[in-house]
């Protein structure tokens, strides 16, 4: 069988309690070490597979994909041969608790292969990924039987965990963007660096492992765009794959992304859509919380924080 690591810190940011399932099984992921083309993928699901890719690619963007009660839409994307003829792209969304991912073509506008689930939002099966049978197709071709949806969501599953889709190369460039509200259901959202998504740019730390300064090992800055600070080259290479495309913009759309989280991340730009009023009681959606929580309550004087 595949060999799976249970994540079992991993929390989302002001939840520090609530623990995360994930399909209504504790959040895994795959042991890529262990991983190969022979590997048994009988508990490889897409759930785990798509855990796997976002985790390694960057846990903030993870945190997003499972956070419904911030990001009411979730687009990760990887261009691959990337302004060529031959180019393709692999993208996971979730719009509320829809989630669908597979491949697109050359453009991005037309799914080659389209996996769509509905995540249960309550009973008995709250949580689970439930395959959507009216919104899946593979090329032009409806796909209506949800053992057949399965089936193929495990392969992709497995060709983006064995490719190692979550790194970056020559002619490739990963896209994010997430919706912080009910915008333009048929949009992406906005592109965003998920680093700022839960705290504003912190240069007194590193980027990739929030390690901070030291008198004898300072911080290097990215020399590019100065909107990433490392410990060592290590984690420098480990965050190229999300800094590539941020580094790349230009600087009035980086400006714009700096002045929307500037005050302690994104989630803190439209407080009244995120957070719950003081005292309201009011309970979390989110159906991948294991046990009830309540909704984040508003920061600052209004929330009493």
């Amino acid at each position: 069988m595949t060999t799976l690591l249970a994540l079992d810190e991993f929390r989302l940011p002001d939840h520090a309690d609530a623990r995360i399932l994930l399909n209504q099984s504790p959040l895994s992921v795959v042991d890529t070490n262990q991983f190969t083309e022979h590997s048994d993928t009988s508990t490889l699901t897409a759930a785990i597979g798509i855990a796997t890719i976002l985790s390694k690619w960057c846990p903030d963007a993870l945190a997003a994909f499972l956070d419904l009660d911030a990001w009411f839409s979730f687009t990760w994307s990887l261009a691959i041969q990337q302004g060529e003829l031959d180019e393709a792209n692999i993208e996971i969304g979730r719009v509320g608790n829809q989630i669908t991912f597979g491949t697109l073509d050359k453009d991005g506008d037309s799914w080659t292969l389209m996996l769509t689930y509905n995540i249960s939002m309550e009973g008995p099966t709250r949580g689970i990924w439930i395959p959507n049978s009216k919104e899946s197709m593979e090329g032009d071709d409806d796909i209506t039987d949800p053992k057949k949806i399965d089936r193929l969501s495990r392969d992709f599953a497995k060709e983006i965990v064995l490719q190692k889709r979550w790194n970056t190369g020559k002619k490739m460039r990963h896209k994010f963007y997430v919706e912080y509200a009910p915008m333009d259901v048929w949009g992406d959202g906005i592109p965003m660096n998920p680093h700022w998504l839960y705290k504003s740019l912190d240069l007194s730390e590193c980027t990739a492992c929030r390690s901070q300064a030291k008198a004898e090992t300072p911080l290097q800055k990215c020399g590019r765009c100065g909107t990433a600070t490392y410990c060592c080259s290590g984690c420098q290479r480990q965050d190229w794959a999300v800094h590539k495309h941020i580094c790349s913009l230009s600087l009035e759309d980086r400006g714009q992304m700096l002045a929307i989280t500037e005050e302690g991340g994104l989630i803190n730009w439209a407080p009244d859509k995120m957070f719950a009023i003081e005292g309201s009681g009011e309970q979390s959606k989110n159906p991948n919380f294991a046990d009830p929580q309540l909704k984040r309550r508003r920061p600052g004087p209004a929330g009493g924080d």
